[in-house]
């Protein structure tokens, strides 16, 4: 039975590798074009079984090219699909990836596609109360809420990849036992001016069991007792930055599972997502569990608190 369950984005991204960020209305030649698996659910699980935690994905994927090649992707990387529903005649969710060679940043541009969102029926419940957590992200809102809903009578946490704060998080986050939101999501949810009072303004209306802020290259903070606690940072040469925060959440509740505390799941997490950094890839460039570990232990004495 899957450790790990998602409902969420499950995304084919087109990756288009360039020396630098396109100028409006000229040409550019790319130097690589790749299909990968993307979305902040489905990056989670792909890192969640790439560190040997089991794995799988409750959702709708469409009939097209895009949805087969995402289900060989589950099969790839080991994520269970039993509960996928294919959608006939339809698009599946799909997006753009540019990822620039000069500073790894990305950017993208995506598209939601025409495939239905799944519904409540389509969470199996069988497999959600054997499962230690319901990993979201904030897409498909109300079947989101539904398996909530459902893994608090279960005893299942629910843990939620806030990245944006999409139409009805405000009822979700009542439900969430591990809140990971970005930076950019805290500030924009609260109207707060730093992650500190963001984090206390979160904390204090919903009151998970983990809060923790992510801030991207500068790493990141655990909300305990009343204060932030910077996780470690782990100085890579980085070609990649896309799905490095996926993969964090994903690292993070692999290692809950494996029984770290807290702050050393962070600390894991930490430098899974650093690691990936120096692969292209946003799944195929996650690490499996013992190489994080002897990049953990090469890397002692030369991490910094964020």
């Amino acid at each position: 039975m899957a450790q790990i369950v998602g409902i969420g984005a499950a995304v084919l991204d087109i990756l288009v590798t360039v020396d630098s960020f396109p100028k409006e209305d000229t040409k550019l030649q790319s130097r690589q074009t790749k299909f990968q698996g993307g979305g902040p659910c489905f990056t989670g699980l792909v890192a969640a079984s790439k560190l040997g935690v089991t794995s799988c994905y409750m959702g709708t994927l469409a009939d097209d090219m895009y949805g087969d090649y995402l289900r060989k992707a589950c099969d790839t990387y080991g994520v269970g699909r039993e509960n996928v529903r294919t959608i006939a005649n339809s698009q599946s969710f799909h997006s753009v990836v540019l990822l620039n060679v000069s500073n790894a940043s990305r950017t993208c541009i995506w598209n939601r596609g025409t495939v239905t969102p799944p519904e409540c029926s389509d969470v199996n419940l069988d497999v959600l109360k054997n499962a230690d957590y319901l990993h979201l992200d904030g897409h498909q809102m109300e079947c989101a809420i539904y398996a909530a809903g459902q893994a608090k009578a279960l005893g299942v946490k629910v843990s939620l990849d806030a990245g944006n704060p999409y139409p009805g998080i405000d009822r979700l986050l009542p439900l969430v036992d591990v809140l990971i939101p970005s930076e950019e999501f805290a500030l924009k949810y609260t109207d707060c001016t730093t992650a500190e009072e963001a984090a206390a303004q979160l904390y204090a209306a919903y009151q998970p069991e983990v809060l923790i802020i992510t801030q991207g290259n500068r790493g990141g903070f655990v909300w305990e007792n009343g204060k932030a606690v910077r996780y470690p940072v782990f100085p890579v040469n980085a070609v990649d930055s896309n799905g490095a925060g996926d993969t964090f959440h994903g690292a993070f509740l692999a290692a809950r599972v494996k029984g770290l505390s807290v702050s050393d799941a962070a600390a894991f997490a930490s430098a899974t997502s650093a690691l990936k950094c120096t692969r292209v890839g946003a799944q195929e460039g996650i690490p499996a569990y013992e190489e994080v570990l002897s990049f953990m232990k090469e890397k002692q004495g030369g991490i910094c608190n964020g």
